[in-house]
């Protein structure tokens, strides 16, 4: 018998359309023109947004002035609504304005106005199958968005508050639709097996949706957290990992019960002259060398380069003092990294440094400088037998390895035998101990500036600069300009570790 409703779902693809992470050799299971879809008069197709940035094709496109192909692969794909996610504001609005007029997709996003009009938004939409059920959907996107985003980037656009918008559009819907669906880029505050809160912001509230509206579905996004099947409050939800290596098939049988599942990507993909021809492009520009280091740069356990230092932070902190003139510098490594070679390729610098970020300048005390090493701190979780992991804050409800910042422009100890809040030793400047009112110039990516990750410590901070160029062209430039780049042994900072400690990667 066949089923009411058949929908698939993507979310946070992050521009990776190809069969391949751009790192390890030959394709794999992953790219959207790999999603196993199959189109019928009672099927939807729905993306859930970030699908503007992330990946080193949407960077090519971005610096090398081509469109973005996502549109053209998703409107093949017959996709039939799309949100926005917060990733898909980085490259500024004349880029979303050319998604989303070439797109054949319709866009819902109820808590994003455009004041221009320009923008083909709509708030919520009511979709009749060709078997007469009515399906009512409605987009939503976390708000931080204006806590993230560069205002430039936003234009015209102003991005209202989630759960109001929701409700509003909720109410809109009142009795049009035989089934309710949430289209949310953003994911779960609580565990969604315990219940467990686990953030006391806003960022995100799936659950809160869940409890206080009458979704029937509410499909997820922005944590990358892989789920299906699950239902909170009467609601059932799911969530697609990132970089499209899965899709979510959900369907509302006859009986209305609904079911879904995560489906990998097929074994063979659809490809179009255009998109060899721009793959071609792609890999040429990849493959191009662009200096030389004095060793390789590899990545190694998470953990350990948190324990012992990473020189690819380390590289990272070279060129942002270098472009800033600050006195210190802090950086983050992305979830997953490749490093550098020794003949450094483009293809280095794009995967190992994904994020659309710029950097800004802040004026610190030393009394700011030490907090935001103690929100560094916890990174590390010590057991009571002196088993040391990684702090839950790092690793629930995502994967945030993000949001440990490796410094450079000072020396400090992590004594894991303190409490945290407490860790923070022996930090000094060129030599001296800091003191809580000494002051300083740290640059950072305009992410950490907003305080994300924990950072409050930050928001009172004067900004004294803003580099508009993106981190990722700093990397690029300083490679052409400096070579051969001497890389030195040394690391900035030192871990006193409990007895007895025992490492779990």
């Amino acid at each position: 018998m066949a089923n009411r409703l058949t929908l698939y779902f993507t979310s946070d693809t992050h521009g990776y359309v190809y069969p391949t992470d751009f790192i390890s050799p030959g394709t794999l299971s992953q790219g959207l023109l790999r999603m196993p879809f199959h189109k019928d008069g009672n099927t939807l197709i729905i993306d859930g947004g970030d699908t503007l940035q992330g990946s080193p094709l949407t960077y090519f496109c971005r610096t090398k002035g081509r469109p973005m192909p996502c549109a053209d692969v998703m409107n093949d794909l017959r996709y039939d609504y799309i949100t926005l996610g917060n990733h898909d504001f980085n490259y500024g609005y004349a880029t979303l304005q050319d998604y989303l007029q070439r797109s054949n997709a319709q866009c819902l996003c109820a808590n994003v106005h455009d004041q221009d009009g320009q923008l083909p938004i709509l708030s919520y939409a009511v979709h009749t199958l060709q078997n007469g059920f009515r399906v009512g959907l409605i987009g939503i996107v976390t708000h931080w968005i204006n806590l993230w985003e560069k205002p430039e980037n936003l234009g015209s656009v102003t991005v209202s508050d989630t759960m109001e918008a929701a409700r509003n559009a909720v109410d809109a819907l009142h009795g049009q639709y035989d089934v309710l669906i949430g289209i949310y880029h953003g994911g779960f505050e609580r565990d969604v097996e315990s219940g467990k809160l686990l953030s006391e912001t806003d960022e995100n509230i799936g659950w809160r949706l869940c409890e206080a509206l009458p979704f029937d579905v509410l499909l997820t996004g922005h944590q990358h957290i892989p789920m299906a099947n699950k239902v909170i409050h009467g609601t059932h939800i799911a969530q697609t990992p990132g970089n499209a290596r899965a899709c979510v098939r959900l369907t509302i049988d006859q009986n209305g019960m609904i079911s879904s599942r995560l489906c990998e990507p097929d074994a063979e993909p659809m490809i179009k002259p255009w998109d060899q021809t721009l793959y071609g492009d792609l890999t040429q520009w990849l493959d191009t060398p662009i200096g030389r280091l004095s060793r390789a740069l590899a990545p190694e356990a998470k953990l350990a380069m948190a324990l012992h230092g990473s020189p690819i932070a380390d590289f990272i902190n070279q060129v942002q003092l270098e472009a800033s003139g600050a006195q210190i510098s802090c950086a983050a490594l992305s979830n997953e990294v490749s490093g550098f070679k020794a003949k450094v390729t483009v293809r280095d610098v794009v995967s190992s440094y994904p994020f659309a970020n710029t950097l800004v300048v802040l004026r610190v005390t030393g009394q700011v400088l030490k907090t935001a090493l103690e929100q560094c701190a916890p990174y590390f979780k010590v057991s009571d037998t002196g088993k040391i992991t990684i702090g839950d804050f790092f690793t629930k409800p995502k994967e945030a390895h993000y949001n440990y910042d490796y410094f450079a422009g000072i020396a400090y100890t992590f004594d894991l035998r303190k409490p945290i809040g407490e860790r923070v030793v022996n930090l000094t400047y060129q030599g001296s101990p800091v003191t809580p009112d000494n002051s300083f110039s740290l640059v950072m990516n305009n992410y950490r500036a907003t305080g994300a990750g924990g950072f409050d410590c930050y928001l009172p901070c004067p900004r004294e600069k803003e580099i508009q160029t993106e981190v990722s062209e700093l990397i690029l430039n300083y490679l052409s300009e400096h070579t051969p780049i001497q890389i030195p042994d040394s690391n900035p900072y030192t871990i006193i570790l409990p007895r007895h400690k025992t490492l779990i990667k």
